[in-house]
């Protein structure tokens, strides 16, 4: 059985063949020097770059200041540790109140 009068009658390589042959026309027209040669670009934002950039910096910096814990641990052993109560919770509050805000 013999089905006539549908489709165009080339193949789906001979379709395919024929659009690109025709966008790469379409792109000589545009002045598209080599189209074979386009490549997908990636564009990365000023913030991005920043946000890289401070990234990097943590990952860089020590997560414990090691001159200011030899510090308080001389004085704590040393018995002149006094820390300061009321500057403490002051302290706390006030971080408290930025997160809310």
């Amino acid at each position: 059985m013999a089905i006539k009068g549908l489709g165009n009658g080339l193949s789906t390589y001979e379709s395919i063949k024929i659009t690109r042959e025709a966008e790469r026309h379409d792109d000589a027209a545009k002045g598209v020097k080599n189209p074979s040669t386009k490549r997908d670009e990636v564009s990365v934002s000023e913030d991005a770059r920043l946000m890289n950039v401070a990234m990097e910096t943590i990952r860089n910096t020590p997560e414990t200041r090691a001159d200011k814990v030899a510090r308080l641990k001389a004085m704590v052993q040393g018995g002149s540790y006094e820390p300061n109560a009321s500057a403490i919770a002051e302290k706390m509050v006030d971080e408290d109140l930025e997160l809310l805000a």
